[in-house]
């Protein structure tokens, strides 16, 4: 979208995307998104020697490719697996990219196997990105019109650059985020954190140790990595003195980004955040837009993206529209273009009319609607999700901060095992606790039986893989 308005000021630039985005028509936008996929998808075709093997293996003549339904039927599906774990880097990188134009190399999490993944940037795109968060932090938080404090705490050495905020880069340090705010907070109108919920746990606890009063700021969190549950925004407002229930509040929010895609892909927005707690509060409601049912699912994320951007996709659709995603970025300067990429997660398409009609005044601005429901490997096999646990670990804030916010949940062959660890300095007796988890977990723990065990900071048995750098899994599927 920024490409658009290159030569504009950048405060004008802001003005006329947010005058598009609030009257713009959705279907509009998407059309004129997919305007920009079939160049995309030609040049991939011609400049990425990996991705001509691919088309050739798969029978796929570049030239019978005209339309975007020809994109969808005859396009082969690309994840990590048949890109970065096959071919070398060299090969992914389209040939019209030299050496001297890269700038950037954002590695995956490797969280999923197969090795790392890798998004690859060029020193024009390097120029561009500060202008495009600039953009989405004006657009979500009123930064260009605010003095704004951006605090990352993102691992992996994911650093931001900013002409609009001042940014400080402290990766998972708790002690330096905390003192950052506290020293230096009241130099700003408004800080922003930026986090995954785990380190974020870890965050409010140290805050809460030192007697750091963020009440006196006005602060909002943009929660990254992986997905929380209603319970989890709600704990995290309490520590922060924020209302998620109040627009005038602080917003936390959570953007979704894929490493060797994208960092900001989806994200939240008051509207959607409004529709999910609605229906977190509302069975009724969430079945009319998802057919899901709220005593086995939690609500899912519902957040918007750019169809300028991006082109999404979701396939292998259940009964519901729910399904795996699809993710082609539309950037005919890619170095690594990644077309039908398969990022791993179930979503689902939500028809904006029916927000509109299912409770009037929740239906976000002109992007498209989307509701994300985690990672496919995170399902359970009775069909639940792994986050309900998380649900319940949030759902009392004296209980949650007696716990660090990790656990695992190991399937076992006649019982569910949930280990959760208690956070350092606990003074509650574990046994206690893991009577009132499995009081929170409710009708869940009865089929097949759960069996709740809380221990020790230091006993826990998965704590040696929790560092905060890397994701932490909390679902084992194999059997012990």
């Amino acid at each position: 979208m920024a490409t658009v308005f290159n030569f504009l000021p950048a405060g004008v630039e802001r003005r006329l995307i947010r005058a598009r985005l609030a009257h713009g028509d959705p279907e509009a936008l998407l059309r004129r998104g997919r305007n920009g996929l079939i160049p995309a998808f030609r040049r991939a075709a011609q400049r990425s020697p990996a991705y001509r093997a691919l088309l050739a293996e798969a029978g796929v003549d570049p030239a019978r490719v005209r339309t975007v339904e020809d994109f969808v039927a005859r396009c082969p599906v690309l994840e990590k697996a048949n890109t970065f774990g096959r071919f070398p880097v060299a090969q992914l990188v389209c040939d019209d990219i030299r050496p001297d134009d890269l700038a950037t190399v954002v590695t995956s999490s490797g969280h999923g196997g197969n090795g790392f993944a890798f998004g690859i940037g060029t020193r024009r795109q390097l120029g561009g990105a500060a202008r495009l968060l600039d953009i989405g932090l004006d657009l979500a938080f009123d930064a260009g019109t605010r003095r704004s404090l951006l605090v990352n705490c993102l691992p992996m050495g994911v650093s931001f650059s900013s002409d609009l905020v001042c940014v400080a880069n402290v990766s998972v340090r708790e002690d330096m985020a905390c003192a950052i705010v506290d020293r230096l907070g009241g130099l700003f109108e408004q800080i922003i954190l930026c986090g995954d919920p785990l380190f974020l746990k870890k965050l409010c606890d140290h805050a809460q140790d030192i007697g750091l009063d963020w009440r006196r700021l006005r602060v909002h969190a943009i929660v990254g990595e992986e997905t929380f549950p209603e319970t989890f925004r709600d704990y995290l407002a309490g520590v922060l003195g924020n209302d998620p229930d109040d627009p005038a509040s602080g917003l936390i929010g959570s953007s979704m980004g894929v490493g060797e895609l994208g960092l900001n892909l989806f994200n939240e927005t008051r509207e959607t955040v409004a529709l999910r707690r609605a229906c977190s509060r509302d069975p009724a409601l969430l079945d009319r837009l998802t057919g899901l049912d709220r005593a086995v699912s939690p609500a899912p994320t519902f957040m918007v993206f750019n169809p300028l951007r991006t082109f999404v996709e979701v396939i292998n659709r259940d009964t519901l529209g729910i399904g795996d995603l699809l993710v082609t970025v539309m950037d005919e300067r890619a170095p690594v273009p990644l077309m039908r990429y398969a990022t791993g997660d179930r979503m689902q398409f939500i028809d904006r009319s029916r927000v509109a009609a299912a409770r009037p005044g929740l239906a976000p601005s002109a992007l498209p609607v989307v509701a994300l429901h985690g990672r496919s490997r995170d399902r359970l096999p009775g069909g639940g999700h792994a986050d309900r646990f998380k649900e319940a670990l949030y759902r009392d804030p004296a209980l949650a901060r007696q716990l660090s916010g990790a656990h695992r949940v190991t399937v076992l062959p006649d019982r569910l095992l949930w280990e959760v660890q208690a956070r350092r300095g606990n003074a509650q007796d574990t046994s206690s606790l893991a009577a009132q988890l499995a009081a929170q977990m409710g009708e869940l723990a009865g089929d097949p039986p759960l069996e709740v065990r809380v221990d020790s900071h230091e006993a826990f048995p998965h704590g040696r893989t929790l560092d905060y750098e890397r994701k932490f899994a909390y679902l084992d599927l194999a059997s012990r």
